[in-house]
């Protein structure tokens, strides 16, 4: 991991994130494939209660059309009404069949047609017994049938058999239509959180993208810094001469503009060298373990950071005038667990 780390710059926090992003728009996708899948299947439902719908309409006109054709033929004797009959006749088989196989996965309204199939069989046969006894001008005896109310019986039957089914596919088509409607929010919903959380992600990538960049960056300033430190104190000098290299550079790569460094043995610290401040200025010699700020740095083995100087602390400048640094930082140097120096920078600027 951190082979990987280092050689594409991104934190855990980053890979992360961009784990979420994944995650998250992979989700999105997989709702709004289920919102479209819920639609269709809704869709084709609510077109197939139509179907049913508009098949038991059928059924029931052509059943009325053979009812027509039967009064027609009985009334006149005329032979042209028993062309639209037999047409009737034919049309209401094909339209039950129908009616079967729409209904095939509804056992409610399987059931419901079985009871239509006795009274539409019923209602045909009495029928086709009219329209055969007048064939053999046995008027009387197909109107006596007409007239005693069998038929009309099994008419109602059928027409009430028709409104139950109807209602129950009206009812079906409600639901999927509620369905459908909830599916329609929830496909809203989503969208308008997949955009808001989208651009929070994005914005989170993105921060994320930047602080890893900015670490990447912070580690390379560090490796630079160390290795410019390290160039600079080789070759065979002196305490003095090495102490003002290191400040130099320190100065120079953090932004300093001024500062001393010390150099002891753990207890007590002798000044080797100052940068950026003026001759006559007040700056410690020496100083033992916590003695002042210096000698606390150097007990603690820390860094410390001022905010907030005392006045006359430290003093900064050139020949053009000096000034109190605003801000200082002192850290301690160790080797060999036994703190060698102590430096001290002083700032204009805020230290982070």
């Amino acid at each position: 991991a951190q082979t990987l780390r280092s050689r594409t710059g991104l934190t855990g926090w980053t890979w992360f994130g961009l784990a979420l992003v994944i995650l998250f728009f992979a989700g999105s996708g997989f709702t709004a494939y289920r919102n479209i899948e819920i639609l269709r299947a809704d869709t084709r439902n609510v077109q197939h209660t139509h179907d049913v719908i508009t098949a038991l309409a059928r059924l029931l006109s052509s059943t009325q059309d053979a009812v027509t054709g039967q009064r027609g033929y009985l009334l006149t004797g005329d032979q042209l009404y028993l062309a639209p009959y037999e047409d009737a006749i034919g049309r209401t088989d094909r339209q039950f069949d129908r009616l079967v196989d729409l209904t095939r996965d509804n056992d409610v309204q399987q059931a419901r047609l079985t009871t239509l199939r006795g009274h539409l069989d019923a209602k045909l046969a009495e029928i086709r017994q009219t329209i055969d006894l007048r064939r053999r001008a046995r008027t009387d005896e197909a109107l006596q049938i007409i007239n005693n109310g069998r038929g009309k019986a099994e008419m109602d039957k059928i027409r009430e058999q028709v409104e139950f089914m109807r209602l129950e596919e009206t009812r079906l088509r409600g639901l999927r239509l509620e369905e459908m409607e909830a599916a329609y929010s929830s496909a809203l919903v989503t969208g308008i959180v997949t955009t808001l959380l989208g651009v929070f992600l994005a914005l989170l990538i993105a921060f994320l993208v930047r602080r890893a960049a900015l670490l990447r960056a912070r580690r390379q300033w560090l490796q630079t810094g160390q290795a410019e430190l390290a160039a600079g104190k080789l070759g065979g000098v002196g305490a003095t001469e090495l102490g003002d290299r290191i400040l130099a550079f320190t100065t120079r790569f953090l932004g300093a503009q001024g500062g001393a460094i010390f150099a002891g043995n753990g207890a007590k610290f002798q000044r080797l060298a100052m940068q950026g401040v003026p001759g006559d200025a007040r700056i410690v010699e020496s100083f033992t373990v916590k003695e002042g700020l210096l000698g606390q740095v150097a007990a603690d083995r820390t860094t410390m950071v001022l905010q907030d100087v005392p006045e006359g602390y430290l003093t900064i400048g050139s020949a053009l005038g000096r000034d109190a640094p605003r801000h200082l930082a002192i850290s301690a140097a160790s080797a060999d667990d036994v703190v060698q120096g102590v430096i001290e920078l002083g700032f204009l600027q805020p230290v982070s």
